[in-house]
């Protein structure tokens, strides 16, 4: 496979990472208060490393400029969440170690969501769907182990050898006996990280405050399972929010919709969270939770009704299309409408709302079809399509 000498955009002089390694990293013994003892993750550094000078020798960057990003590079007094906040936000390919426990560390699950969510708005946006997430077995893992947003990844890892799909990088690099296996897996991952740096990355976007995400949610799973909803749900053209218990999905069109689909001028947060939050958005520091407000309750509000609505309107339609074919009767719609999708949804909207039944009699429900003039009350007016 032929590699481009060109550098990849964004890091002709070390400003954006061409990669990101995501790793679930170990702590220090108690007991070592010294801090003497063997690096727990001294294989993990040399992987890196080792990464790091191939990347840079297949490309034009400058010398000085560090290809890869490494939290363990980060030094003391600098602000380490901001620093991986900004590399999320710019670099160019994701490479996630996987072991038993990186799927349980909650931080590794927020560095996985936060570049899952720049691919999504990438293709919101764009059209076309970037695969910058390059998954590396430290050690082997089956997929039935892997949860849904790492099982949905297209990645070949014989391409790497078949040592190192069988054992990981762990063993390869650890047992002298596999230096060959070794130097030729990680060269082959090197040309893969430029290959997708210089042809599939995200668009950049500003940075967000991972340690506020990560505050948001008890389980590393739960994260996990929101980056998966996130590719779901802009595979339909859905609207993108961070996670959280009242995610927005509104079509093509709305105000709100409209807002979220927007190219990434700003904050990747103001194009990802929720647009109905509180007045305490314009002073936080970093996007905000939007209130549980409980339903029908004094704070509820007509948007939220409406959205509510919309929500209920979209989910019912969109499984009829799905079992329909694209010859659809008038008729047949006008029974399905208001037989399933305006009680549903009038139901949806009435939770937010305190409905109030108008003076004097009331009026017959619209028809999105007319009926023939013999059939029509005298004196009412036909119905409009």
């Amino acid at each position: 496979m032929a590699v481009p000498s060109r550098t990849p955009k964004g890091a002709e002089h070390g400003s954006a990472p061409v990669f990101f390694l995501s790793y679930a990293r170990h702590h220090r013994a108690p007991e070592d208060k010294s801090g003497t003892a063997e690096d727990p993750d001294r294989w993990t550094l040399r992987f890196f490393d080792d990464l790091t000078f191939e990347v840079a020798e297949l490309t034009a960057l400058p010398r000085h400029a560090r290809p890869g990003f490494m939290d363990r590079e980060l030094r003391v007094g600098q602000e380490w969440p901001r620093r991986i906040s900004e590399a999320l936000a710019v670099c160019r390919v994701f490479v996630p170690l996987y072991t038993p426990r990186y799927f349980t560390s909650l931080s590794c699950a927020s560095e996985w969501y936060l570049f899952q969510a720049r691919q999504s708005a990438h293709e919101l946006t764009s059209g076309t769907r970037p695969e910058a997430i390059i998954p590396v077995l430290w050690l082997p893992m089956p997929d039935t182990e892997l949860p849904p947003a790492a099982q949905a990844l297209q990645f070949d890892h014989h391409t790497l050898g078949e040592a190192y799909a069988r054992l990981g990088f762990l063993q390869l690099i650890r047992l002298a006996r596999f230096k060959d296996e070794y130097q030729l897996a990680i060269h082959a991952l090197a040309r893969e990280v430029v290959r997708v740096a210089l042809s599939g990355a995200p668009r950049a976007a500003q940075p967000v405050d991972f340690t506020w995400l990560r505050g948001r949610f008890e389980s590393a799973e739960g994260l996990f399972d929101a980056a998966r909803e996130l590719v779901r749900r802009v595979g339909g053209r859905t609207a993108l929010s961070l996670p959280g218990r009242r995610p927005l999905a509104l079509p093509p069109g709305t105000a709100i919709a409209d807002k979220l689909a927007a190219p990434l001028t700003g904050s990747l947060s103001d194009s990802l969270t929720d647009p109905l939050t509180d007045s305490r958005a314009e002073s936080a520091p970093g996007p905000v939770p939007v209130p549980d407000r409980p339903e029908g309750g004094p704070h509820s509000s007509a948007d939220d009704a409406v959205a509510a609505y919309v929500r209920a309107v979209q989910a019912k339609l969109t499984e009829w299309f799905a079992s329909r074919p694209h010859q659809i009767a008038s008729s047949d719609f006008d029974d399905f409408y208001f037989r399933e999708v305006h009680p549903a949804a009038k139901a949806a909207l009435v939770r937010h709302l305190t409905p109030h039944a108008p003076d004097g009699p009331s009026a017959r429900p619209p028809r999105l079809r007319s009926l023939p003039t013999a059939e029509r009350p005298q004196g009412e007016a036909p119905d409009v399509l």
